[in-house]
């Protein structure tokens, strides 16, 4: 495996770590994967720690669960959040919130949100053809093109403020009709195409004819969804209590920090995470391809323990943390490596590590559980993304955005 995903904060469940990773995964083998120079068919490994942190004993019954809504996590309950956000946003009064205008009235305040909108929602279970949900990101991601050199990637403006072509519709199958064809006369104006050649991957019949079926699905979705979040208090749909996310921070933290053991006995999270390096490295090693890890929140301090502390002779061509803490925690001197004597005169800032060739550290800044890497570790390069969520800490990975840009990036010198 040349590529290591490691979750974050909350996955304490099979189910929350399985349901958007169809969509975190195939975004990544769409743009990092290529742009790290791996074949199509790199393997992906996401090991799973969060079954290894000590339950509470009495079931998180002090976050009074009465009156606080769950995170999330990466199922439906993200989707509904999304398309909370999107409705408060998009909309001016409940009378013109229609089952019909979801994507449309999105994308008339951002085009981009639209398009990450659609390619969650084309995240269901049901679908067993394991292609449809590749036809989906690559149609999300020429759009995400077209967005990116139209706007300057939302730098000259979004929504119908900047496309008067949405202005005209009145239905998300017109939105998603004119949409592709905009991408299509954009294409051949610049002398772009998709990715794909060949035939489509998909049967051609009304609306199917120019979109794959998963998005059709996703529209219909949406529909269904939207009928559910507008019987419910908008600002309870939107505006969550942060008292949950931030107690399972508590929780994963303290929990590792407890139980991660030493390096001649290290503790169960340590040993599977060194593990699953360990495996991809051979493995990128026998392809000879590079080792990527991709880590997210909680995932990346323990990351950034593993290669630091008990695992330095593991090599790792190119490491992205997202949201995470490892500059807090390095503030706070809580991995096994840190030096109680840095900074000082001779020495302002933590040693790079050895081990890892580049460091890419992305936060957005309204996120509350993302901390800069570069004032404190040399070599550390830190990027800021605005995922434009109110939740900004779980919205980074199922961005169609966030993996274009990041894609871009790693093609790019330090």
């Amino acid at each position: 495996m040349a590529l290591v995903h490691v979750h974050g904060i909350g996955n304490r469940k099979a189910d929350a770590v399985g349901r958007s990773a169809a969509l975190r995964d195939e975004l990544l083998r769409r743009h990092l994967l290529p742009a790290t120079g791996h074949s199509p068919g790199a393997l992906l490994s996401s090991p799973w720690w969060g079954e290894l942190v000590t339950e509470p004993a009495w079931g998180w019954a002090s976050l009074a669960p009465d009156e606080v809504e769950s995170l999330g996590g990466e199922g439906e309950d993200l989707l509904e959040e999304a398309l909370a956000e999107a409705l408060a946003d998009a909309v001016a009064g409940p009378e013109q919130r229609h089952a019909e205008q979801v994507l449309t009235a999105t994308a008339r305040v951002s085009l981009q949100r639209a398009i990450d909108l659609l390619a969650l929602a084309g995240t269901d279970d049901e679908e067993s053809d394991p292609g449809a949900l590749a036809a989906l990101v690559a149609f999300c991601a020429r759009a995400t093109a077209y967005w990116a050199e139209k706007t300057t990637e939302g730098a000259r403006g979004d929504g119908a403020a900047f496309f008067a072509w949405l202005e005209d519709l009145e239905e998300d199958d017109e939105f998603l009709d004119r949409l592709h064809d905009e991408i299509t006369d954009w294409e051949r104006r610049t002398g772009r195409g998709p990715a794909e050649a060949g035939p489509r991957p998909w049967e051609s019949f009304g609306v199917e004819d120019v979109l794959p079926p998963r998005a059709v699905r996703a529209m219909h979705r949406l529909r269904a969804l939207e009928i559910s979040v507008r019987t419910r208090p908008l600002v309870a749909g939107v505006r969550r209590w942060a008292a949950r996310p931030m107690a399972l921070l508590m929780g994963d933290v303290m929990g590792y920090f407890a139980e991660r053991g030493t390096r001649d006995m290290p503790g169960q999270i340590v040993k599977r995470i060194a593990d699953s390096l360990d495996e991809a490295a051979r493995n990128a090693k026998l392809r000879g391809e590079p080792l990527v890890v991709l880590a997210h929140s909680m995932g990346g301090n323990i990351v950034h323990d593993v290669l630091s502390h008990f695992r330095p002779d593991v090599r790792v061509d190119l490491l992205v943390t997202v949201g995470t803490q490892i500059g807090l925690f390095e503030e706070l001197k809580l991995f096994a490596s840190s030096n109680h004597e840095v900074p000082n005169p001779r020495c302002p800032k933590v040693t790079a590590l050895p081990n890892v060739d580049r460091w890419i550290n992305v936060l957005d800044r309204s996120d509350p559980l993302a901390f800069a890497a570069a004032p404190i570790f040399a070599g550390a390069e830190d990027l800021v993304f605005r995922t434009g969520a109110w939740w900004a800490h779980g919205g980074y990975l199922t961005s169609c955005d966030f993996h274009a840009r990041l894609a871009r990036r790693v093609g790019q010198p330090t």
